[in-house]
């Protein structure tokens, strides 16, 4: 009696891995600013405008906080993309783009992590206050970014810009679009510095 039991328990087991009909696989996208942002090539120590900055934080504000992608809909709900999401936590994708992006500006002559031992005068933080695939308009689908970065300077607050972008994704490769939308959103914060 347990043998038949049992091989009738690893029969239904085994079931679902012997069914002709194969799951649908997720798709990891990530944020990956290199070969997006423009790259403003050697800087001349006279055109940069202060120091190192040092990236002290990055943070995601909530619902865009989750590996899976927000998507907004029309109604004004935020549905999450079962099939579509972010390689890592959006955090962590976005501190090494972020971390690309004030490295490559003109503001600062150098930009390191929050880790590194170099002397800053200046941290930066980064906080994202919307990551979401805008599918509000019928027949649209657009990866969104809008964020916020604060440069502190003595614990007092240096400068404060945003920088918003939505960049089309009805082709549905995500990580050109989201990375794209990433870029121009710091490059409009960094053009307000």
């Amino acid at each position: 009696m347990r043998k038949s039991l049992l091989v009738l328990l690893m029969a239904s087991v085994f079931a679902g891995c012997l069914s002709s009909s194969a799951p649908v696989e997720v798709s990891n996208w990530t944020i990956d600013v290199s070969g997006v942002a423009s790259s403003p090539g050697p800087i001349p120590a006279e055109g940069v405008s202060h120091g190192a900055v040092r990236l002290s934080q990055v943070s995601v504000r909530a619902p865009y906080d989750a590996r899976q992608i927000a998507v907004l809909r029309k109604n004004g709900s935020v549905a999450f993309d079962a099939y579509n999401q972010f390689a890592s936590s959006p955090a962590a994708l976005a501190k090494g783009a972020a971390l690309d992006m004030l490295a490559s500006s003109k503001a600062f002559r150098s930009a390191v992590a929050s880790a590194s031992a170099v002397r800053s005068e200046l941290s930066a933080e980064l906080s994202i206050n919307r990551l979401a695939l805008d599918c509000r308009v019928e027949g649209e689908r657009k990866a969104t970014v809008a964020l916020a970065l604060t440069i502190v300077r003595d614990r007092e607050i240096f400068a404060a810009v945003t920088g918003e972008a939505a960049v089309d994704a009805a082709d549905g490769d995500y990580s050109k679009a989201f990375s794209a939308a990433f870029a121009m959103a710091m490059e409009k914060a960094l053009g307000g510095l």
